[in-house]
């Protein structure tokens, strides 16, 4: 009979399907047997031999975890099954099945080898039986594998226990030390085994951990394993962490007698797990301590953590009050845009630099920077983590920044075209004043050229105002009381701003400025003029000072203030207001709201460019229907004594006479050089013309002036460059200077003589006097020269 090859179903019993070996002929007992197993829940891998031949070839063919034979059958038995197991050496643990068998003859089976006795009316023993002898069979194995890994001789092992690095030792049952490794020695810091050999181990570890210790050894020595982390100090002192990993030793496959563990140096894994958990600590800190918001959120916007920063952020006083509020609801301004987010987050998986609008508990709306990342774990629900940056106050400065770049540019631009415009007006201007003198006995034709001149002498005003507004006259700064400013224009506002205008002036006591009272008397003028146009049917106009200390917080909002203190000027008004768009543009030069031909828009670009020039600010408070506030802020003096009077300029008065001086004008501008030069002609002056400052020291190298008129702004060389090499060759000439604007005033002023200057445009008789003036002076000084 051929051996079969049975299949029971799969089941949780085992792993893997327990591969068994029936020496059996009767296939209803087998298949009881089966299913005896299967019902218990053992899947085996079954085959059948029914005859002694059929079990020899299938034990030498394969290997089976368990072999069921039958005591009795009609061609063999249990017992020459067990005898066929035992002759072919494998240790297979064999179960016998019996109808009847007596005591004596079961017991003499279970002393041959058999590991259980089953008879077949009891066969739900069977599974039992099965699975204790499988145990068993497990057992000896390892006990095998020990016994084996024991009996190496002491050579074999002491080769691999120094070739391990770390550290290899064996501690007797009572904690003795008996082998140690070198690598051992070298972390106990001992020089050679006999100092730590033989010597109780519990002395090299730190007190509080030598009970964990010894009872870790007991269990090893009742045949346990086990691992065990603790502290020790080496012969010098070092203290080191060891993690053992130790199991059960025994002495030639005998009783255990101790334990081998192997051992190694986790001292720096340890450091390694201090340093994360204050690492942990610290970054927990510094989420706690952050300056922006953090929070983690669900995907629907409920607040699971939040950080301090986000509380205070949001106004809320604790943890409880802000889970309460969500995000989609409560803190956006506009709920679509934390989808919108959300959206792009589960798509891309991390957002930065979107900037939002939150609202605070109070109702109030502040402007966000926010950075979400997308967090999803096996073990959690997907989340949201967001950094949120109140970015408020950095967009208004911003803003504020913008603000004075454009108005910047505008001003270099009205500076170029003043500059320009200056140089052309003061040509017609000098050409008409000639045609004026030169024909007093025509007086029609006189009076076309005196028409010239006012309408010169208005685009000069123009020109002035626009060089007001791009920071470039020439200021005479001294020590100014605002108040004095005040007092001075209030008696003529009435005459000016109409009796159905209501004026009340409000003064506390100021400390000086450093300015020029003209420019302020001019600029509060216009911010009172612009006042009295915001109010046609009438109203209160209030003119207020104040002083006012400006600290690092209010400078960081307001990017164009700098810290310090500051006398302010108020000018407010009832009148009907402005709107935001307005309030951006009121200071752009031909900027205005009023009907065309009523205001040429540079009243308020004037003010502006005063106050800059006088490295002040300005501020406006305006609502439509609720009035305007302009506000001026100017640096007080560092110090209080009468400040010196930087420019060389005199007044000009008395009869224009000539002379027979050299004089050496320098003008690029050829119309206005012309002028200049019939002027100085027509004096009896001696003229050298030049148009830059090049072709001055040309002309100089051959002949020495007895004055310079040199403009600011030339190409090639500019007139304070070429002051500075004439000086050098003609230490006491007198200049003077002649300039529509100046970038930097006050430069203009030289070392040596007094250097004078004339503002364009200027007339041929404001040349004619103050050239007299000038070399007079210096013909004095030469006769009377200084102690």
């Amino acid at each position: 009979m051929k051996t079969e090859l049975l299949e029971a179903p799969q089941s949780t019993g085992f792993a893997v399907p327990v591969r068994l070996l029936l020496f059996q002929n009767s296939p209803e007992e087998t298949a009881a047997i089966l299913r005896e197993l299967e019902q218990s829940g053992i899947a085996v891998q079954a085959e059948v031999s029914a005859s002694a031949e059929e079990f020899r070839r299938s034990l030498a063919e394969r290997s089976y975890d368990a072999v069921l034979a039958d005591y009795s059958l009609a061609e063999g038995s249990g017992r020459e099954a067990l005898q066929e197991l035992r002759d072919s050496g494998k240790d297979t643990p064999l179960l016998l099945l019996a109808a009847a068998l007596g005591d004596e003859e079961a017991a003499e089976c279970i002393k041959q080898g058999a590991s259980e006795y089953i008879r077949k009316e009891h066969l739900s023993r069977l599974p039992a039986a099965l699975k204790r002898a499988l145990r068993e069979k497990a057992l000896r194995e390892e006990s095998e594998l020990a016994q084996a890994a024991l009996a190496r001789n002491a050579e074999r092992l002491r080769a691999i226990i120094e070739a391990e690095p770390h550290c290899v030792k064996i501690v007797d049952r009572e904690g003795v030390l008996l082998e140690i490794n070198q690598a051992g020695l070298q972390m106990l810091e001992a020089e050679s085994a006999e100092e730590v050999v033989g010597k109780p181990m519990c002395r090299l570890i730190v007190p509080e951990y030598r009970d964990r210790f010894l009872r870790l050894q007991q269990y090893i020595c009742e045949g346990g394993s086990g691992v065990l982390e603790f502290e020790t100090v080496g012969l010098k002192g070092t203290r080191l962490w060891m993690e053992s990993y130790a199991v059960p030793f025994r002495d030639a496959g005998g009783p255990i007698s101790g334990s081998l563990s192997v051992t190694r140096d986790i001292s720096e894994h340890k450091r390694a797990e201090e340093a994360l958990r204050l690492s942990e600590a610290r970054n927990r800190d510094l989420v706690e301590n952050a300056a922006y918001g953090i929070c983690r959120t669900s995907l629907d916007g409920v607040f699971q953590y939040v950080n301090p920063a986000l509380l205070r952020m949001l106004q809320c006083a604790s943890s409880e009050e802000i889970r309460a509020l969500k995000l989609a609801g409560d803190v956006f301004r506009y709920p679509e845009e934390f989808a919108r987010l959300v959206a792009a987050c589960q798509e891309q998986g991390r957002i930065s630099g979107a900037e939002s609008e939150w609202r605070r508990r109070d109702g109030s709306i502040f402007t966000v920077r926010l950075a979400l990342r997308r967090v999803a774990t096996p073990s959690s629900a997907e989340s949201l983590e967001i950094i949120a940056e109140d970015v408020t106050e950095l967009r208004a400065m911003e803003r504020q920044l913008r603000h004075a770049q454009k108005f910047e540019a505008i001003s270099q631009l009205a500076g170029g075209v003043a500059h320009d415009f200056n140089n052309v007006v003061g040509a017609i201007l000098g050409w008409a004043e000639l045609g004026c003198e030169q024909t007093k006995e025509s007086p029609q034709v006189a009076l076309k050229f005196l028409r010239i001149r006012e309408q010169a002498e208005r685009a000069a005003a123009l020109t002035k105002e626009l060089l007001a507004f791009a920071r470039q006259q020439i200021l005479q700064p001294r020590a100014v009381d605002l108040n004095e400013v005040v007092k001075g224009l209030v008696r003529f506002l009435d005459k000016i701003i109409g009796r159905d205008i209501e004026l009340k002036v409000e003064q506390a006591s100021l400390e000086p400025v450093r300015a020029d009272p003209a420019q302020i008397e001019q600029a509060l003028m216009d911010l009172c003029l612009n006042a009295r146009d915001a109010m046609p049917e009438g109203g209160r106009l209030v003119i207020t000072t104040e002083m006012a200390d400006l600290d690092e917080r209010y400078c960081r909002f307001y990017s164009y203030a700098l810290p310090g203190r500051y006398a302010v000027l108020s000018v407010s008004d009832t009148g009907m207001g402005m709107d935001a768009e307005t309030r951006e543009r009121i200071f752009e030069p031909f900027f205005t709201t009023k009907e065309l031909g009523k205001g040429t828009g540079m009243g308020l670009a004037t003010v502006y460019g005063i106050v800059k020039q006088h490295n002040g600010f300005i501020q406006v408070y305006s609502e439509p229907g609720h009035g305007s506030m302009f506000r001026i802020y100017l640096p007080v003096l560092q110090r209080t004594a009468a400040e010196k009077r930087e420019s060389g300029e005199v007044p000009l008065s008395g009869d224009v006479r000539g002379g027979q001086e050299t004089i050496l004008l320098v003008e690029d501008h050829d119309t206005l050089r012309e002028m200049a030069h019939q002027t100085l002609l027509g004096l009896g002056y001696r003229v050298l013309p030049a148009c830059d400052g090049e072709e001055a020291l040309q002309l100089c190298a051959s002949e020495a002036p007895d004055l310079a008129i040199l403009d600011v702004v030339m190409p090639k060389l500019g007139g304070i460059a070429t002051a500075t090499k004439l000086r050098k060759e003609h230490p006491n000439l007198p200049l003077i200077y002649t300039s529509g604007y100046v970038s930097e005033p006050g430069n203009f002023v030289s070392s040596g003589p007094p250097a004078f200057y004339l503002q364009k445009p200027y007339s041929p008789a404001a040349l004619a006097r103050l050239v007299r003036q000038v070399l007079d002076q210096a013909a004095q000084a030469a006769t009377f020269p200084s102690p």
